[in-house]
């Protein structure tokens, strides 16, 4: 085997087709620069986000958008969402339908019937109003003519007075609103959603800055250490700790590149989007000026949740279902009317009729259905009335954490910006004595990793602080989405 080393501008063809000619396996060795990487391969910069993004079609497309906007892509497309709307829809269409039961019924009825039965043709005759003196004979009674009966009515029935069908449309209104309130909260719940995942992918694009910015700062300091030591200033083993901070930190950048683009990914999905359209924020970390006013100290308001009003309307459903249990024992009151005609072929009038009346119904007994039924009822309502009552203070107390959570990430962002400025001042003056040589290579290097060290925090502080605030809202019920249920 015949391993040949290619230099910077030999031709690769022609050494391979060497290789062939000889007749040995060849293998073929780039030539690597002074810091590790091969010579004509260029090294991968640093990814930028403050240029625009390119469109290409070897790849997806990265789509620019404002948190407004992802906000409104989210109500529009965010799958849950969307499956929370089409629940409200379904709770309301059950609320009309039981309500339906309050209003008259009517039916239109068309038949046809043939027999010679001597009750159905005695009876047919009549109803035609074709019976005659012959038809009273013995042998015409015992031994009729088959006959058609064509009928064609119209009837109208009515629960006037059913106490139950109120209580089900009383507990169907109810619950209709409590589903309702669920798809507010739902809205709310996209909304947070988007604004976490929005804001962890603008934190993400700044971690990736931030690891560039290390990275060019290694490479800086490196860059810095050869020249010191090709003066002898400074020994190898210095160079090569340099060269192992600036692998680490394209090591840190890669995986911060990697992060964001996890993060944008993550975002598109909760817009609803394709997989092919990645969005990017345009937005930036900013730091906070205050406390918001928008989430600022104030009492805690139930009626501000949209779960908790949703826990109060199934309260109030239930309530309603154990007074239709107990209406279960009352009497109910039924009024009906019908007009028929008949003829013996179709579309005819030989013959016609009407009826109309009013029916009490009392069902005095039924087991023990009705007992049980109201036991049920009642349960479940005491159990509506626990569950609202511990969803009430699980909110308070959500409410209390999501604010301390909000103040201590605002005395974190405060910390962080503080400690950036202090470290990056330290490394400022440790590289002008550095050159001044009053400082050593390790103190610089020291010096250098801080800084990243206390630029990343700050990120990652501002990013906490945008969660934060956006949780509270969410806690509070205080957000952009739907107000109605």
């Amino acid at each position: 085997m015949i391993s040949f080393r290619v230099g910077r501008g030999a031709p690769l063809v022609a050494t391979l087709l060497l290789g062939l000619v000889i007749g040995g396996p060849t293998t073929v060795r780039a030539a690597q620069s002074a810091d590790g990487s091969p010579e004509g391969i260029p090294r991968p910069e640093a990814s930028r986000l403050d240029s625009p993004p390119v469109d290409t079609a070897a790849g997806p497309v990265l789509r620019p958008l404002g948190l407004d906007e992802a906000l409104s892509e989210a109500r529009r497309g965010n799958p849950d969402l969307r499956e929370a709307r089409l629940a409200r829809e379904s709770a309301h269409a059950a609320a009309r339908m039981a309500g339906s039961a309050l209003l008259p019924g009517l039916e239109l009825d068309v038949g046809v019937q043939r027999s010679n039965d001597p009750v159905f043709a005695f009876g047919t005759r009549l109803r035609q109003q074709r019976f005659g003196a012959a038809d009273l004979a013995l042998d015409a009674l015992n031994h009729p003519s088959a006959l058609n009966d064509w009928s064609t009515g119209v009837g109208v029935r009515w629960n006037v007075l059913d106490p139950t069908l109120w209580a089900r449309r009383a507990a169907a209104g109810h619950g209709a609103t409590a589903v309702g309130w669920q798809a507010v909260r739902a809205g709310q719940g996209a909304e947070l959603g988007t604004r976490v995942l929005y804001w962890r992918a603008v934190g993400a694009a700044a971690g990736v800055r931030a690891a560039a910015a290390a990275e060019d700062a290694a490479r800086s300091t490196l860059e810095r250490f050869r020249k010191r030591e090709e003066r002898g200033l400074l020994t190898h083993a210095d160079v090569l700790r340099a060269e192992a901070d600036l692998a680490s930190a394209r090591a840190t950048r890669v995986e911060a590149e990697r992060g964001r683009d996890d993060a944008r990914s993550a975002l598109g999905l909760a817009l609803g989007w394709s997989p092919d359209t990645i969005p990017v924020p345009s937005d930036t970390l900013t730091a906070p000026e205050g406390e918001p006013t928008s989430v600022g100290p104030g009492a805690f308001d139930p009626t501000a949740r949209p779960d908790l009003r949703a826990r109060a309307e199934v309260v109030q459903a239930d309530r309603a279902r154990q007074a239709a249990a107990v209406a279960a024992f009352i009497p109910r009151i039924e009024a009906f009317a019908g007009y028929q005609r008949y003829a013996d072929a179709p579309f005819g009038g030989d013959g016609d009729a009407w009826s109309a009346g009013v029916m009490l119904r009392w069902t005095v007994f039924a087991g023990l259905s009705r007992p049980a039924a109201l036991d049920r009822a009642r349960a479940e309502r005491e159990t509506a009335e626990l569950r609202y009552a511990r969803a009430r203070r699980e909110a308070r107390a959500e409410v209390t954490s999501a604010r301390r959570a909000v103040d201590a990430a605002l005395r974190g962002v405060e910390a962080t910006r503080a400690a950036r400025v202090a470290a990056t001042e330290a490394r400022d003056l440790m590289r002008r004595r550095f050159e001044e040589d009053l400082m050593s290579a390790t103190d610089l290097l020291d010096a250098e990793a801080r800084a990243s060290a206390a630029r990343s925090r700050a990120v990652d502080a501002l990013a906490g602080y945008h969660e934060a605030l956006a949780r509270l809202r969410f806690a509070l019920g205080r957000t952009t989405g739907e107000e109605q249920p």
